[in-house]
């Protein structure tokens, strides 16, 4: 059986990823929802249907960074050889989680999201005005 060596990942190690949290938060959340805003006041307001806040997903996220500092190897070596940056280990999966989450809550036939689309096409009821 193989012995495999966890991390210890202190709270420094974290705040150190806090400007990339951030980063994904303006690039991807606030975007996809006009409700969505950084300041303290305006953090814990609900991204539409969602149930979650600003302050929700940048947990999430911090948690995440969790999960990648546990996981990166430092001797790993690509096929190429190179070794892998613990930041751009950690940006990647943030990439990637912060993709999976949004594809998540921005489904617009389930009404998330921008508020911007027609009733219909949210009920499903595309074909209203043109059959007979």
């Amino acid at each position: 059986m193989t012995e495999t060596n966890i991390r210890v990942v202190t709270n420094d190690d974290v705040k150190k990823y806090d400007r990339m949290v951030n980063m994904y938060i303006y690039k991807y959340v606030i975007k996809n929802w006009n409700e969505a805003n950084m300041s303290r006041g305006d953090s814990e307001v609900t991204l539409g249907n969602t149930g979650m806040s600003v302050t929700d997903i940048k947990q999430h996220l911090m948690t995440e960074v969790v999960v990648a500092l546990q996981k990166y190897k430092p001797d790993y070596r690509t096929k190429e050889g190179r070794s892998v940056l613990e930041s751009t280990f950690v940006y990647q999966h943030l990439f990637n989680r912060c993709g999976q989450l949004m594809k998540k809550l921005t489904k617009k036939r389930y009404g998330y999201g921008i508020w911007s689309s027609n009733l219909e096409d949210v009920l499903g009821e595309t074909d209203f005005y043109g059959k007979d």
